[in-house]
């Protein structure tokens, strides 16, 4: 119950990350997919009012629950290209891992919807049949915790965003990713 605000917000969009990042995920499996689909949904439905109450033990229960089946979910498939992404925005503009690894979250689904039919259904599961509300939905989720879903919001230029992101997937965790460099760039967010 002691856990403050900053890292509560920190800590649940690490495990959203981790739960999305094992759907768009080469090595995704129905297990992992299914443990991922309850933790997103669990997060995205608790985390906002838990933010607002820290004092809820039923709201920590749950995110914790959710947390536990998110890492269930990626210790089976390891992340993606968010979290590749992460690593040196995290080193280079000292921005907490859970914030560097979940501001990207709502482009790299962009990129993704379309690119594989058993991930798109889990995604229906979590975002309802029409996925072209999704991305909003996402950004605005991210949003309402007062986190920026742009890489300029914090420090990061346009041309610098591109080349951490073609750097990423080419790393071990953004070979993971089953989106396209193409589709990751048509999708890029930097304003």
């Amino acid at each position: 119950l002691g856990l403050p605000k900053v890292l509560t917000i920190s800590t649940g969009l690490d495990a959203l990350s981790h739960a999305l990042e094992s759907l768009w995920n080469r090595n995704s499996n129905p297990v992992s997919a299914n443990h991922a689909v309850f933790a997103a949904t669990e997060i995205l439905a608790t985390l906002k009012q838990l933010v607002d109450d820290l004092q809820n033990i039923e709201l920590r229960s749950r995110v914790a629950r959710a947390s536990l089946f998110a890492g269930l979910a990626f210790s089976n498939t390891k992340t993606a290209l968010a979290h590749s992404v992460s690593y040196p925005i995290t080193l280079k503009y000292k921005i907490p891992h859970g914030l560097a690894c979940s501001f990207s979250l709502p482009m790299v689904l962009a990129s993704v919807i379309g690119e594989d039919k058993d991930c798109d259904a889990s995604l229906r599961r979590i975002f309802g049949d029409d996925l072209s509300l999704a991305v909003r939905n996402l950004d605005h989720f991210i949003n309402s915790l007062d986190v920026s879903t742009r890489a300029s919001s914090y420090g990061v230029q346009k041309d610098e965003w591109k080349a951490l992101l073609t750097e990423a997937l080419a790393g071990e965790r953004g070979k993971n990713f089953i989106g396209s460099h193409e589709s990751v760039m048509e999708n890029l967010i930097v304003s």
